[in-house]
């Protein structure tokens, strides 16, 4: 076998959020390329969430010959390939093979502009399903090719968040918010990263984690006029963007001559659950 220096990427792995990339109301996958180019310019993944390989998923890239590399929107893993075969793996792959890596968010207001509610559950993303002991529905990590967001189904708790913590280094199981697992073969074929005799698939694996923005009632306080009012239905909270509310159809009980005053989107960081409902608080 020749030497060589050729990587070619295994899989790739892209983390949006739809706080950070939407436009107000408009959704960023609704948007055309050169508007998801400005907005994905001012993004950056690791703005809020961390993702960590595992000693023992080091100690495999580091002796297949792996390299992980992160990009403000994605991270990659390469593979060294022969020269005779770019297709080929230097050091061979087999399809049981696994990259596992430890998620933690950073962002203390990540749960209040996220539409999930975790409450102490881990977020478990895979091409291939485990098995638990408790009863669950399991979806397989995401393509960027499927119009999908991250639900509660990726969300596990009680016995089979225990079961999955396994997965992890001793040390890597405290401030765990979720996994992120990979096999070389999945349980899909489109969601594998190499085919039965150990190369590299001509379709790349593109994965995709895609977190869903918070939606709120927006709730008003005017102290010095001594009024409240809240929006008659919930709306998106973005980083980006500003949604005009300027019509009485807007508001329940509006307040009269509504055009003095001002109505500013609000942060993530007042939020208030009442009868499970969430409200953001904007004093004015």
């Amino acid at each position: 076998m020749k030497a060589t220096s050729i990587y070619r990427p295994i899989f790739q792995l892209s983390i949006f959020h739809n706080y950070h990339l939407n436009d107000g109301e408009e959704l960023f996958s609704s948007m055309g390329d050169d508007k998801k180019k400005e907005q994905l310019a001012a993004y950056n993944w690791q703005d809020f969430m961390n993702i960590t390989p595992t000693a023992k998923t080091m100690d495999m890239l580091n002796g297949q010959l792996m390299v992980l590399k992160s990009f403000s929107n994605q991270l990659m893993v390469a593979v060294k390939v022969t020269s005779d075969d770019d297709r080929s793996p230097y050091v061979p792959l087999s399809g049981e093979q696994q990259l596992i890596f430890k998620l933690s968010f950073t962002d203390p207001l990540f749960d209040n502009y996220t539409n999930l509610e975790r409450t102490g559950a881990l977020f478990y993303f895979s091409n291939k399903e485990p098995l638990l002991p408790e009863s669950h529905n399991f979806n397989t990590i995401h393509t960027t090719n499927q119009e999908a967001t991250v639900t509660n189904r990726y969300l596990f708790d009680g016995e089979n968040k225990g079961h999955l913590l396994e997965f992890l280094d001793q040390e890597n199981t405290i401030s765990t918010d979720g996994i992120l697992h990979i096999y070389m073969q999945g349980d899909h074929t489109n969601k594998s990263l190499i085919i039965n005799d150990g190369r590299i698939k001509n379709n790349l694996p593109h994965f995709k984690i895609h977190f869903d923005n918070q939606k709120t009632t927006w709730k008003y306080i005017h102290q010095r006029d001594g009024f409240e009012t809240e929006t008659i239905k919930e709306w998106p909270l973005t980083r980006f963007g500003f949604i005009a509310l300027d019509k009485p159809s807007d508001f329940n009980s509006p307040p009269g001559n509504l055009d003095k005053y001002k109505f500013p989107n609000p942060s993530p960081k007042q939020i208030k659950f009442i009868a499970n409902k969430p409200y953001s608080e904007i004093f004015i």
